[in-house]
């Protein structure tokens, strides 16, 4: 009974400072993150650089988008179609997130709250523009390095896993065909 006391006493205590952790990093790139939306000056290939990094940084890219396809069509390709396939990815993600950023909003995020389900953070948060408001979960990671985020859900509708069902659409389409997926992403 000692035994069970001290390993519970251990893991929660861990929990506040890792929440604090996440807490920290998202206020950091939540902030920054808000900046790039709202600034106005550089060209437009300037801007979408900031984006690009932003996601580079922020986002589990290929744990995202091998969790999309799944182990099967991953077991079923080549390298070069995976390393294709990733690039395609990344720059959808990439593009889909700056077109959905209004360049001349002025937003606010505020975080809410931290809960961790095993090892995954969900962040809840509140996204106000002028005066309406949505709320955000962010799922997020902890690499060792860094946070990483592994899904965003807007309103109840999880990013992951609508594009999860519009990439299995495309793949039972095109015969689990990753190069057809890899085209029809290229199209969007």
């Amino acid at each position: 009974m000692r035994i069970l006391l001290v390993i519970l006493t251990t893991i929660f205590s861990f929990s506040p400072i890792e929440a604090s952790e996440v807490s920290a990093w998202f206020e950091k790139e939540s902030n920054q993150f808000l900046e790039i939306i709202s600034n106005n000056e550089g060209t437009e290939s300037e801007n979408y650089d900031k984006y690009k990094f932003f996601v580079n940084k922020n986002f589990a890219i290929k744990s995202i988008a091998y969790g999309l396809i799944g182990e099967k069509i991953i077991n079923q390709s080549s390298e070069n179609e995976l390393s294709t396939y990733l690039n395609v990815f990344t720059d959808y993600l990439i593009k889909t997130i700056y077109k959905l950023a209004n360049s001349n909003s002025s937003s606010s995020i505020n975080l809410k709250d931290v809960d961790i389900k095993g090892d995954i953070y969900i962040i809840k948060s509140e996204i106000s523009y002028k005066k309406s408001s949505a709320n955000l979960y962010w799922k997020v990671i902890n690499t060792g390095s860094s946070f990483k985020i592994i899904d965003v859900i807007v309103e109840n509708t999880s990013y992951f896993v609508t594009k999860k069902s519009e990439f299995n659409k495309i793949l039972r389409k095109n015969k689990n065909s990753l190069e057809a997926l890899i085209k029809e992403i290229q199209k969007i």
